[in-house]
């Protein structure tokens, strides 16, 4: 793990935790990630700022935060606006 943001409740601050540590280092990946809200994305309850994965059901996770950005910063000179990404593990 990069950094820990437990507690924090924001997408927001969690994006600047991943920029302050050197992870998010695209302008551009920060505001699509402050654009989508993580939490959208895991269960109720759960921690969705942690920078770490964590379960969704069915014997699969979704990954680290810190994961995606260091996809979306290897396509960023690809993906043009208007463009979507769909990131798909392969469980290995």
């Amino acid at each position: 793990r990069f950094c820990s943001v437990s507690g924090i409740s924001k997408n927001k601050a969690m994006v600047e935790r991943l920029q302050h540590f050197g992870v998010i280092t695209s302008s551009k990946v920060a505001e699509v990630m402050e654009t989508v809200d993580r939490a959208l994305f895991v269960p109720s309850g759960s921690a969705p700022y942690d920078d770490s994965p964590m379960a969704i059901g069915y014997n699969a996770t979704i990954s680290a935060p810190h994961m995606h950005a260091t996809c979306l910063q290897l396509l960023e000179e690809n993906l043009q606006p208007g463009m979507h990404a769909l990131d798909v593990g392969s469980g290995m």
